[in-house]
């Protein structure tokens, strides 16, 4: 497979949860595709469906409330959403493999965090005794955890939540995922761990041109990492771009005002920019643009007719009524 070419296409995913009071449409008509070797962000605030994207490549939505009712997920051209649990857990870990945001709920505390890296090598390599032992420290001194032959013993408590990220990291290696998900990696860390986690992770990508998703609230993170940015509102996609022309030519107004309200070094500001309002409540959500409350420029048909998706320059898509004028 070439670089160019695309080994994950999702189109017009719908993931809704069925609930007592009424349908929650968390994903609704996500469309996207992700290239050998390319780094993917998505942004956007809390309950956006960023995190349930996730969830519906791995086939992992919450039942039985939730399910991905429309839309095809194409590994290599095969669709996911047809598989089986059986047959999806030969892809989990094989050749998608996903980082949380919280490694102590991916990480048992019961065994140790040798016994679980071993698991995944065995699964994979199929080794066993010393050789398995000096497969699972040789991992551990990938991901630069320190005195890895004593380290091998030691349960998840005993780990830092930087280190527990790392030894998760070690597992994406001893399986060697063709896509690795990492659902906000950093956000429980601190800003040296954080730039050691992203580090790790790019030399991941590096070295064996492995493909991420990355999902994430912070925008630092995207520019300096990713190559094309998704920005969800609400469960779509509002606005796709390459991550330069995403900071340098957004023409979403939710987009620019998540731009906005970043603060900027050097830059005399009395105060950060905010978006107005409160996110929209999926639950009661009308049919035309989720943002129109919260925008300036909204007119009245924003609030009745849902924008389709229109094209504003090579890669640069995006859903808005009054794009041209901003």
């Amino acid at each position: 497979m070439s670089a160019n070419e695309k080994i994950l296409e999702v189109r017009n995913l719908k993931t809704y949860f069925f609930t007592n009071v009424g349908v929650v449409k968390a994903v609704d008509g996500g469309t996207f595709h992700l290239k050998k070797g390319q780094a993917l962000g998505i942004v956007g605030e809390s309950g956006s469906g960023k995190s349930v994207t996730s969830l519906s490549i791995l086939r992992l939505v919450p039942k039985p409330a939730g399910r991905i009712v429309e839309g095809e997920i194409l590994y290599r051209g095969e669709d996911l959403v047809k598989k089986s649990q059986k047959e999806m857990r030969e892809y989990r870990g094989n050749r998608l493999f996903m980082i949380s945001q919280d490694p102590m709920t991916s990480l048992n505390p019961v065994f140790t965090i040798g016994n679980q890296i071993g698991e995944a090598i065995r699964k994979r390599q199929k080794l066993n005794g010393n050789d398995l032992k000096e497969k699972i420290i040789e991992m551990l001194k990938l991901v630069h955890i320190r005195a890895s032959e004593t380290r091998v013993h030691a349960y998840p408590h005993q780990f830092s939540g930087g280190m527990k990220q790392r030894a998760m990291i070690s597992m994406a290696l001893a399986c060697q995922p063709e896509i690795l998900i990492a659902d906000e990696p950093t956000t429980a860390l601190d800003v040296t761990i954080q730039a050691q986690i992203l580090k790790l992770m790019m030399e991941v990508r590096e070295q064996y041109q492995t493909s991420i998703i990355l999902i994430t609230h912070d925008l630092g993170v995207i520019a300096r990492f990713c190559d094309y940015v998704l920005v969800m509102y609400a469960g779509k996609i509002v606005e796709r771009a390459d991550v330069k022309t995403l900071f340098k030519g957004n023409r979403h107004p939710y987009t620019r005002g998540l731009i906005n309200s970043l603060p900027h070094l050097g830059k005399k500001q009395r105060r950060l920019e905010t978006i107005k309002g409160q996110p929209p409540d999926l639950l009661n959500l009308t049919g035309g643009c989720p943002f129109e409350p919260r925008c300036d420029y909204s007119v009245e048909r924003c609030s009745v007719e849902y924008p389709p998706v229109e094209s504003a320059g090579k890669g640069h898509l995006l859903s808005c009524w009054r794009w041209r004028e901003i």
